[in-house]
This record gives structure tokens, C-alpha cells and sequence, in this order.
């Protein structure tokens, strides 16, 4: 039995249980076959494939949304559902986990999963700086009690465990070769990787196509990095591509007017924010950190460029000085995401002004410069939403209704309340937002609460 048609046995009670519950029927003029094309904004990170290597909007899509799995994912109503896990059963006040694996998912070149690969695949978060340093860091051990059952035992009771290994960076690949298998994109997800040049990906369905139940609904799925937004846009108006990212707010009503497209707005998805580069000593960099916390008119900075304000307060200019007074004078290098687009680099050039308000020098590092402070885009993710949960009503409580764990309103506040002691600082929140050809269709969700669909839009969209 191949993966697609294994998938759509497991999951076809439950997914059409979501469905109704959720309002997304599918269109009855959906159909299998052809290809999905995604101009995105985000670079790949380099030319081998890895979740590793500055994970953001393509690998997102191109991992946890083609080539690989993760133990859950969040349907577009927001409800957790299994992907490779099939049941999860707290202990000891949710301070242990047991978490069941499916007994058929097979990776692409063969072996079935184990237990041992998913402990495998989620050490590699073990390093300070991997994207799920900070999920890995919630457990203290993983144990395999059979192949196809590990025991997770937390450093603290966590309700929302499951609804964790939804992130898309814990994609699960085989223990044997993993560094290898993730360069050749060799997971247990509905497409197989067949190239990938370091700016364009292809890949094309596992097995027979079985539509909502396994994700594959399309033949081959090819997703090109386009990071300048005028380029995915003709793109799209050319028909090159079926769907792009982050369109610039000035060219939105004139997509809104074509026809054969829809503009899907996502509110307050994305952040921009500002951390520590590696430059200076730890304490030097917790004292620069301080100093803007406490400088920076951050309403001012998003506002400048119709972002929404991160935080309400306008800064206090003279207690920053006296923090800062150590840095002026000296050169203060300023490391800018690829990913930031148009108006996250607005945002960089208004940052500086800030800066050589406060005394200091502000210059982009360049090649081989060591960054006093990186400045990056990200997208929302359901981890995200948790720690705004946690920011706004403590620890305590469980997992809300509908995955509704911040309302978009709420968003910019709580991201940078729920940062405020810590390494980063979140200058703006913006909205994402997907322009969609009429050349592929969608369930009635697409899944609101995060970015790209939550990242799974190739395994959840069909040709119209």
C-alpha cells in the first residue's frame, strides 16, 4: 500500500469530520492532477535543502507542506489533528506524554518510520540557535517504549504538548543518514523531491492521487524563490505561477482588480524584530538590547510605514543615552534578513534615523562582519500563538477552542510583551497576505491564523 492511499484510509473519518465541522467542503469541481506553482519571498537558506539552514517561509512549504511530516498538524479551523502521530495520551498532569506513531508511514526511499527516528530528528534541535531550540528545550527525555510508541517526559506540565509538535520545523526524517536524507528532501510527506537548484524546487506526488485525506492532490508541486515583489508579481499576472507572498499594500488594489485573482489577507501574521548579532561579549550585547528596549519609539517605526505598532510607548531618549553611552562613537552593524521585503527594509532605514538619534553609528555589516544586531521578518507560527497565550494568562490553562490562542488584534502587544525580558525585540507586526489565481482551488478556510495556509497550502489546495 503506497503512503497516499495508506494516508487516506487513516485519516478519511477524520478529516471529513473537520471538514463539516470546520465549513470547508470541498468544491465538487475539484480534480487531481497538473501543477501547483508558488512564487514565494523567502530564500531558500542555501543550496542544499534543510530545515536547519535559516528557516523561514520556503523551507515552511517546502517541508512541513510537501516533502516531510510532523508528529501533528493544525487543520485550517485551527483544530489539532495526527499526522505521523496517531494518538497522544498525557500522564502525571501532563508532565508526560505518550505518543503512538502510525504503524504504515513509510519515508520515500523505503524504510518504515520508528521511534528512533523521531527521537533522532528532534536531538537535532538540541543546539542553542536551531529554529526549535526553544520546543526541544521543554523536554527533558524521550524514550522509545516500541517502534511505533515514544514517551516524552517534560521538565514541566504542558497541556498544549501536542499542539507544540505541529511546528513546522520538528520534521521527522530517518535516523540512518538524517543530515543526508534532509538534503535530499527525504521524508514521509506526499511529494518526493526531484530537484532543487538553490532557487527552485520540484517535486512530485507519492503514489496515486487521493485528494483530501493524503495531500496530493496535484502531480508535481515547483516553488520558485522570487524576492523581489515586483518579479512575483508579473509572474503571477503572466501566469507563471499560481500564488505569491507578501504583495507590497500599493500593488494589492491593482491585484484585487485583475481578473482570475483573489487577494487573501492574513491580519497581524508577521513581525519584524530586532536581536543580538554575534558581535560584542554577551554582556555588551544584554546592554544594547536594554538600551533600545528603552530608546526606541517602536510605534513610530511601524506606523511609518502602515505596519501595525508593536507596543504602545514612544521610548525614553535620556535613560537610553546613559545605557548606550558605551556604543557611541563606534561603528554598529546592522545585519538585514533577505526575507524582510519592501516594507521590513522601510522599517531598517527608519530604524537607523532612531539610532543616530540616540549617539550611535549605524552601518550595514557586510560580507564577513560580524552583526551588533540582526533585523529579520518572520512568519506566525501556532508556537508563536502559544507563547502569546502564555504572556496574556500565565502558564496555567489549556488548550483553547478552535486553536484561537490570540486574536489578530491582540497579536502586536502580546508579541512584544511576551519578548520583553528576552533576546529579542519586536519592532512591528504586519499583515501577510496570498494573491491566488483562479487556476487552483481551496477548501472555504485557509487557515487564517497563520502564514502560506499554515504552510500546508500544496497538500490542502486542488486544480480547478
Amino acid at each position: 500500500m503506497d503512503t497516499a492511499t495508506r494516508r487516506k484510509l487513516l485519516k478519511t473519518g477524520l478529516a471529513a469530520a473537520l471538514f463539516a465541522a470546520g465549513g470547508m467542503p470541498v468544491a465538487a469541481g475539484a480534480r487531481s492532477g497538473g501543477r501547483l506553482r508558488v512564487g514565494l519571498s523567502g530564500r531558500p537558506g542555501g543550496h542544499r535543502w534543510t530545515p536547519q539552514a535559516g528557516f523561514g517561509l520556503f523551507q515552511s512549504l517546502t517541508g512541513a507542506g510537501l516533502l516531510f511530516d510532523t508528529l501533528t498538524e493544525i487543520a485550517p479551523d485551527g483544530l489539532l489533528q495526527g499526522s505521523l502521530a496517531t494518538a497522544w495520551v498525557p500522564s502525571r498532569g501532563g508532565a508526560v506524554w505518550t505518543v503512538d506513531l502510525d504503524p504504515e508511514a513509510r519515508f520515500h526511499h523505503g524504510p518504515g518510520l520508528v521511534a528512533e527516528d523521531v527521537i533522532a530528528s528532534l536531538d537535532l534541535h538540541l543546539a542553542p540557535g536551531a529554529p526549535g531550540f526553544g520546543l526541544r528545550a521543554l523536554v527533558a527525555r524521550m524514550e522509545a517504549l516500541s517502534p511505533h510508541r515514544i514517551r516524552f517526559a517534560l521538565h514541566a506540565p504542558n497541556a498544549d504538548f501536542p499542539y507544540l509538535l505541529s511546528d513546522p520545523v520538528l520534521l521527522i526524517g530517518p535516523a540512518a543518514g538524517l543530515a543526508d536524507a534532509f538534503a535530499q528532501g527525504v521524508g514521509t510527506g506526499p511529494y518526493r523531491l526531484v530537484s532543487f537548484d538553490g532557487d527552485r524546487l520540484l517535486a512530485e506526488r507519492v503514489g496515486a492521487p487521493s485528494g483530501e485525506g493524503a495531500g496530493n492532490w496535484f502531480d508535481t508541486v515547483e516553488v520558485l524563490a522570487l524576492p523581489d515583489a515586483d518579479h512575483r508579481t508579473c509572474a503571477l499576472l503572466e501566469g507563471r505561477v499560481d500564488v505569491i507572498d507578501r504583495v507590497p499594500q500599493a500593488q494589492l488594489a491593482r491585484l484585487a482588480r485583475a481578473r482570475g485573482l483573489e487577494v487573501l489577507a492574513l491580519p497581524a501574521t508577521e513581525y519584524i524584530e530586532l536581536t543580538a548579532g554575534p558581535a560584542g561579549s554577551p554582556m555588551a550585547q544584554t546592554a544594547l538590547l536594554r538600551g533600545l528596549r528603552a530608546g526606541l519609539d517602536r510605534g513610530a517605526l511601524a506606523r511609518a510605514e502602515g505596519l501595525r505598532p508593536a507596543l504602545a510607548h514612544t521610548g525614553d531618549p535620556e535613560a537610553a543615552r546613559a545605557e548606550l553611552a558605551r556604543f557611541a562613537g563606534r561603528p554598529l552593524h546592522l545585519a538585514m534578513d533577505p526575507d524582510l521585503g519592501a516594507e521590513g527594509a522601510r522599517v531598517v532605514g527608519a530604524l537607523a534615523g532612531q539610532l543616530r538619534g540616540l549617539g550611535l553609528a549605524p552601518a550595514l555589516a557586510g560580507p564577513g562582519t560580524p552583526a551588533h544586531l540582526r533585523v529579520r521578518r518572520g512568519p506566525m507560527r501556532a508556537t508563536l500563538d502559544w507563547t502569546l497565550r502564555i504572556a496574556l494568562r500565565g502558564p496555567g490553562g489549556t488548550t483553547p477552542v478552535a486553536g484561537r490562542w490570540a486574536l489578530p488584534a491582540e497579536r502586536p502587544e502580546l508579541l512584544a510583551r511576551a519578548v520583553e525580558a528576552g533576546p529579542a525585540l519586536i519592532l512591528a507586526v504586519g499583515d501577510a497576505n496570498l494573491v491566488v489565481s483562479d487556476r487552483v482551488g481551496r477548501p472555504d478556510r485557509t487557515g487564517e491564523g497563520w502564514d502560506l495556509a499554515h504552510a500546508r497550502l500544496a497538500r490542502r489546495w486542488w486544480r480547478s
